[in-house]
């Protein structure tokens, strides 16, 4: 074994990361991709919640374009987009990409991540947005000292107490200063350019508030800590932005400009903008359960879209509740799943002897169960779709994902090609819950995944 951290086995073999677009037996491949680089061009420009790893969907692709089943300029679909990436694993493969998300952030992030930008354009642009900007900081400073208002600036709809001042104001300065350069900036990567700027500002954003640091709810910093939080946004978005640019340079040159990438802030369970046996292959990572209880997407992107992107108040706050299972979701509970699902039965069958929350998990079932009919819908006949699963807890139950996602696509038409098991070596993901929402009570929730491949319904 060489210490080489792209290293992957294949058989009885150490290979190096090219291999992963040779992959010729899936069972061959060490799925946990332990030491790997999971931040290389840009899939570090900005933390998310639950990330995949990027290997995967390498992997995935080089197997099916091996096999034939697909080839470069072909089209790549995730219905749940998160932080982009499949898109931009599949971009690095010679592919077209189409993706959806409920979430405005995960929409910004996924383009900006995605799609290449001309390196001389970028770098002109991240001059013209720094130039000057650390004076202007820096009397925003001096005039909050002096006890000014800034009636010029727009006030963001963030709630108080979760940032400092005159902090904040000086991320709104950045916020003007990239909208104005993108009305003013005339090619036609204005707008790409701002996108890729905003994503720096959306980390910074993040990195000044008083939200602690390892949380994606909204948990803040004890007060006594709050006091002496006092981060120099200058100095903390000139980093992020210089880094960013960098990965933009290792991944623009790596990807055919030709291909084309798009995302739609829209829900799958409908998926309206995706025509019907359009798609090649789907590989996406669905949500773990309800944001609410399980991963808090919205929670997460609330602030940053909110200072980064003007996305209102109202429109962040809606994004967990309007997830697969949310509080506001519009789908009846469909009752049949029981039959169509054994694994789901038993589940729910358990949950409702605890006295446990049965009709939450059937209400996301319900819902995911959407989604899959609409990945038969939009899929080529026979093409493959793989599902990344982790199973959790509801109710100390265990909730077997991986088997019920199987046998809903089975009920709905999908033949069943693989089950992969994969531990988890190192995903930002909660590990423990508390069930009963009773102080010092957790549970076990997340520490494998499963990646279930199935083949879409033949006509």
């Amino acid at each position: 074994m060489t210490d080489d951290h792209y290293q992957v086995t294949l058989g009885s073999t150490s290979r190096v990361r090219a291999d992963l677009h040779e992959v010729t037996d899936l069972d061959a491949v060490d799925w946990a991709f332990e030491g790997w680089d999971t931040h290389e061009y840009t899939h570090g420009l900005h933390p998310y919640p639950a990330r995949m790893a990027p290997q995967i969907v390498r992997a995935l692709l080089g197997y099916y374009e091996n096999q034939g089943v697909i080839a470069p300029g072909d089209l790549v679909y995730d219905p749940f987009s998160g932080s982009g990436t499949t898109s931009v694993e599949a971009r690095l493969a010679g592919y077209n990409t189409k993706a959806n998300d409920i979430n405005p952030l995960a929409k910004l992030l996924t383009l900006a991540k995605a799609r290449p930008l001309p390196l001389d354009q970028l770098t002109a642009f991240q001059d013209d947005l720094m130039d000057g900007l650390a004076v202007e900081l820096r009397e925003v400073r001096e005039r909050y000292d002096a006890g000014e208002s800034f009636p010029e600036i727009d006030d963001p709809e963030v709630r108080d107490g979760w940032y400092p001042q005159p902090q904040l104001w000086e991320l709104c300065v950045i916020r003007d200063r990239i909208d104005d350069l993108e009305t003013d900036w005339e090619t036609d990567h204005a707008a790409d350019l701002a996108r890729f700027a905003r994503v720096a500002l959306s980390k910074t954003t993040r990195k000044t508030s008083y939200q602690r640091n390892g949380e994606f709810k909204r948990y803040r910093l004890a007060e006594a800590d709050r006091e002496r939080h006092d981060p120099d946004v200058y100095e903390s978005f000139e980093s992020e932005l210089t880094a960013n640019v960098e990965k933009m340079g290792e991944y623009a040159p790596a990807v055919d400009h030709d291909c084309s990438s798009e995302v739609f802030l829209a829900d799958s369970r409908t998926a309206a903008d995706i025509e019907t046996n359009s798609v090649d292959i789907v590989i996406t990572s669905p949500p773990y359960g309800d944001h609410t209880t399980t991963v808090a997407y919205g929670q997460f992107s609330k602030d940053p879209a909110i200072v980064a992107w003007r996305r209102s108040y109202e429109e962040m706050q809606r994004v967990d509740k309007i997830g697969l299972g949310g509080s506001t979701r519009t789908l009846e509970p469909l009752e049949t799943l029981e039959q169509w699902s054994p694994a789901l039965a038993a589940t729910l069958e358990t949950l409702r002897e605890k006295e446990g929350r049965a009709d939450d998990a059937l209400e996301f079932f319900t819902d995911y169960y959407a989604v899959m009919e609409q990945v038969a819908r939009v899929l080529k006949p026979g093409n493959p779709v793989a599902w990344v699963v982790a199973n959790r807890t509801m109710s100390r139950v265990n909730i077997p994902t991986h088997l019920i996602t199987k046998e809903l696509c089975e009920q709905i038409g999908f033949d069943h090609q693989q089950l992969i098991a994969r531990e988890i070596p190192s995903k930002t993901l909660p590990w423990a819950n508390a069930p009963e929402n009773t102080p010092g009570v957790t549970g076990d929730l997340m520490a494998n995944e499963n990646i279930v491949v199935m083949t879409a319904p033949e006509e």
